[in-house]
């Protein structure tokens, strides 16, 4: 017979008398241990008792006897309280115990010293404490190690009486813990972390010696050595259920490192995930029992290793075995705990959106369940086992959650894995066959709805607190139809629009008709809502796939006019969700390549899409009464408006929209300059709420760190001064977009208030660099027909016109800061002034010789005693005001 099903065999029947072994034993042992402990609480308290009357005797005057006595009578009756705690919460501690004692004692309790240093490291503490006997365990451990290594190198005996010896010496020391561990009191063993590091020490002992039997003298064969480890770490953990966590620590590590140790060669999945379930499920198991978490997580851990290695090793042919892993994964790491081992609890009490999406370890488990299911599939598709996965995930997930309201959360899961898998169908069908909407995949998407649909319908109506369905009973059609429609080929488009406008129709129809026959107001809402998106996505599939985002502004609108009309609450997350989607599409679509020829009415889509989503959002504003809500809307609004200059400005200007990975200078301006706006806009309205302030504060920062990657290359390193491109020819060019708008929008920063105080200094001094190279662009570009390349030879002419212009800007400058009390503008225009008092010493006037060079100096110096004068002229008008008032 084959060795791989003896090591089935061995492994199932290892289990299933570990089980059986320990279920009785287990709780009599347990409540051995609760009757030992409640004695040793029982007998601290009443020693505690007589210390108390004693200590009251000697220290109190006579006559506080009375009040003494009653404070005596107090304690006691606590201390009986206290009992009776202790005797329902044996957990607890002599040292809890201890505290409450003083606290009912009152003032008259003698206080002992606080010891200031209890929790500091110290090594006589160690060696007091039960750091001696770990220590110890682990100089065994290293012992058995150690002869492990001397069984290699030293030649005293024949390799295998070194390994038996070895071996010896490890079972030894786990039989001896094992009988330490029976008879305490004879050897008067008072704590349990001397029969646990003498465990610990012979397991590893053991597992040394077994690696070195198969890995280094090949003593026993591969299978054999996988079963001899395997044992080995499942009687660790099983030791753990006596001695402690640390050995279920150890005894988990080594049964999952087994695989990988000893390799038998045959590639065999499903002895692999056999093994793997068997161990976790022993260590799930021995992790409950003894109450550490981190035991559940580094099972948890290996589980998952190997079940990434099973998709790496495994094929197609593998799909059945994956699946039922994926099973085995969420009933031990998930519905064990939950619905219990035998999947007979349940919880039907409605939770709120809150407690559903609370970060829990269960829903880790799905997510990441499902993810690597997911990645299988899409490593191995075929649409036999696609249809089978999603038809399994679904059923899995409408079961549960029926049973447990903590998992209502699961159906939504499924959906998004049942949309997944439609997405890696091949197209494998006949679109000249007028019957291919009812084959394949497009039946796949009618099961899908049906069963989604008929299960939301069956909890409304069975548990109609439990709103999350009415959601699941809108998303489901929605989505299902959407998106198959929309990733559907152009050929499919013609017979698969009215199938699917006929079915949709006729879900809108018999929900209005459920509508009207519903009692309760949210239901009514939410069929309304139903029918309203059939119809829109009716429309929506008649436009084009772009007008899809219409289809859930609308939405919106219905949900807010619905609600305002049945004067029903609909959740407030509901409708951020829908926003937050339709935003992230029409931000998000523009640069995506299937939207870039888009038209709808022989228009770019753009230039429809976005003012009717506007339209729409004001409207939803209008019968929205939710002040937070309101907040939202004016926030879409405006990122909406923004959203529209910025895309239609680089549409208009460029004639497309830019291509991140291969930008033109043109391109590079128009999306740095938009990243800017849209950073103002989310500024300025982080000041305008206070519930999403963060959330605007870091799109802001992030658009400005955007802005600044893309200038450190069109402003620093391909700066058009020192790279040669083309900015446009006149006075009106790129440079504009390059340099002048953001300085003035920076300005912005700083005159609403958009930035903290201590950033203003760098914000001014972007601003002046901003200013000072668009201005000597824009003069250079006058002299060189459309490049600023510095390069080419400065003509005498361009170089005067530098020096009149900054004295122009300058002066101007000193003036208006006079006028408006600007300290800042004081500051750049002397700044401006003496730079171009120096440029005009080492640049213009160098090229000067005789008369030229008078002449220079003297109009220079007219017009600086000029400034002067009207700058003196200008301080001395208030100082002559006050003085006349």
């Amino acid at each position: 017979m084959d060795a791989d099903f003896f090591s089935f065999l061995f492994n199932a029947f290892l289990f299933v008398g570990v089980v059986v072994a320990i279920k009785d034993r287990s709780r009599i042992n347990g409540l051995l241990l609760k009757l030992t402990h409640l004695q040793k609480v029982i007998d601290f308290q009443t020693s505690q008792i007589e210390k108390l009357k004693k200590a009251l005797k000697e220290l109190a005057p006579p006559e506080e006897s009375v009040k003494q006595k009653a404070l005596l009578d107090v304690n006691e009756a606590a201390i009986k309280v206290d009992t009776n705690e202790t005797k329902q919460n044996p957990s607890l501690e002599t040292t809890q115990l201890s505290e409450i004692f003083q606290q009912n004692s009152g003032e008259h309790t003698v206080e002992k010293p606080v010891q200031s240093s209890q929790h500091a490291f110290s090594l006589d503490s160690l060696l007091k404490g039960n750091g001696i006997f770990w220590l110890g365990g682990l100089v065994l451990a290293i012992g058995g190690v150690f002869l492990a290594k001397y069984s290699i190198e030293a030649g005293l005996l024949p390799p295998s009486v070194r390994v038996i010896l070895g071996a010896i010496f490890g079972v030894t020391l786990v039989a001896t813990a094992e009988t330490l561990n029976r008879f305490k009191d004879k050897f008067k063993i008072n704590t349990p972390y001397i029969p646990a590091a003498l465990a610990s020490g012979g397991v590893i002992t053991c597992f040394a010696m077994a690696l070195v039997s198969f890995d280094f003298y090949h003593f026993i064969t591969p299978n054999l050595a996988f079963i001899l480890l395997a044992l080995i770490s499942l009687v660790a953990t099983y030791l753990a259920l006596r001695f402690g966590p640390v050995l279920a620590g150890i005894g988990i590590i080594g049964s999952y490192t087994v695989p990988a140790l000893v390799s038998t060669g045959s590639n065999n999945v499903i002895a692999l995930l056999l093994y793997v379930s068997f161990v976790s499920l022993s260590a799930v198991w021995v992790a409950e029992y003894v109450k550490q978490k981190w035991v559940w997580w580094l099972s948890f851990a290996g589980h998952f290793v190997w079940f990434v290695g099973a998709i790496v090793m495994g094929g197609k042919s593998d799909f059945a075995v994956i699946t039922l892993f994926t099973f085995v994964s969420l009933y031990l790491y998930v519905l064990a705990s939950l619905l219990g081992w035998k999947l007979n609890l349940g919880l039907r009490v409605a939770l709120s959106v809150k407690e559903l999406l609370m970060p829990r370890k269960e829903q880790l488990v799905i997510l990441l369940t499902l993810c690597l299911f997911a990645l299988f599939l899409t490593i191995y598709p075929e649409s036999i086992h696609l249809i089978w996965a999603a038809l399994f995930i679904g059923v899995l997930a409408l079961v549960v959650s029926y049973r447990h309201s903590a998992l209502d959360t699961w159906p939504f899961l499924a959906l998004a894995f049942v949309l997944y898998a439609f997405s890696l169908m091949p197209d494998s069908v006949d679109f000249a066959n007028n019957f291919f909407p009812f084959n394949g995949k497009y039946l796949f998407v009618q099961l899908a709805v049906v069963i989604g649909s008929g299960f939301s319908l069956f909890m409304i109506k069975r548990f109609a607190d439990r709103v999350a369905y009415l959601l699941l009973l809108v998303l489901t059609p929605l989505s299902l139809f959407g998106i198959s429609y929309i990733t559907s080929p152009s050929a499919a488009e013609n017979f698969l629009y009215p199938v699917w406008t006929f079915e949709m129709l006729l879900i809108g129809a018999a929900a209005s008709y459920a509508a009207m026959k519903s009692q309760i107001a949210i239901q009514q809402v939410t069929f309304l809502v139903l029918a309203n998106s059939m119809l829109t996505l009716c429309f929506t599939m008649l436009l084009s796939a772009s007008t899809l985002t219409l289809a859930i502004a609308a939405q919106v609108a219905s949900m807010s006019y619905l609600s305002w009309k049945f004067k029903v609450k609909i959740p407030d997350w509901l409708y951020k969700v829908a926003l937050l989607v339709v935003v992230t599409r029409l931000t998000l679509s523009p640069w995506l390549a299937d939207y870039k020829d888009e038209s709808i009415f022989g228009m770019h889509w753009t230039l429809v899409i976005y003012p009717m989503v506007l339209g729409i959002i004001w409207f939803s504003s209008k019968f929205n009464l939710s002040k937070i809500l309101n907040r939202w809307f004016m926030g879409v609004f405006i990122h909406l408006i923004a959203l529209l200059i910025t895309t239609e400005t680089s549409y208009i200007l460029v004639g497309d929209y830019p291509d991140f990975f291969d930008l033109s200078y043109k391109e590079a301006v128009l999306l740095s300059l938009n990243w800017l706006i849209l950073s103002v806009v989310y500024m300025w309205r982080s000041k305008l709420t206070s519930s999403s302030k963060k959330i605007y504060q870091i799109a802001g920062i992030a658009l400005l760190l955007g802005f600044a990657l893309i200038h450190l290359d069109i402003s620093v390193v391909n700066n058009p001064f020192v790279d040669n491109r083309f900015v446009g020819l006149g006075f009106f060019n790129w440079l504009w977009l390059h340099w002048l708008i953001p300085a003035v929008l920076f300005y912005l920063y700083i005159g609403f208030k958009l930035s903290r105080e201590k950033y203003q200094n760098a914000i001014f001094a972007v601003i002046a660099l901003f200013g000072l190279l668009f201005v000597n662009g824009e003069i250079r570009n006058l002299f060189n027909n459309g490049y600023i390349f510095w390069v080419t030879p400065l003509k005498q002419a361009e170089l005067y016109t530098y020096s009149i212009v900054w004295l122009i800007i300058s002066t101007t400058a000193i003036f208006s800061a006079q006028h408006f009390n600007n300290r800042h503008l004081t500051n750049v225009g002397f700044m401006g002034l003496s730079l171009v008092i120096l440029k005009a010493f080492v640049i213009d006037m160098s090229h000067l010789e005789g008369l030229l060079r008078a002449l220079s100096f003297i109009g220079l110096g007219i017009c600086l005693v000029g400034i002067g004068w009207l700058f003196q002229k200008m301080q001395s008008k208030p100082a002559l005001n006050e003085a006349q008032s």
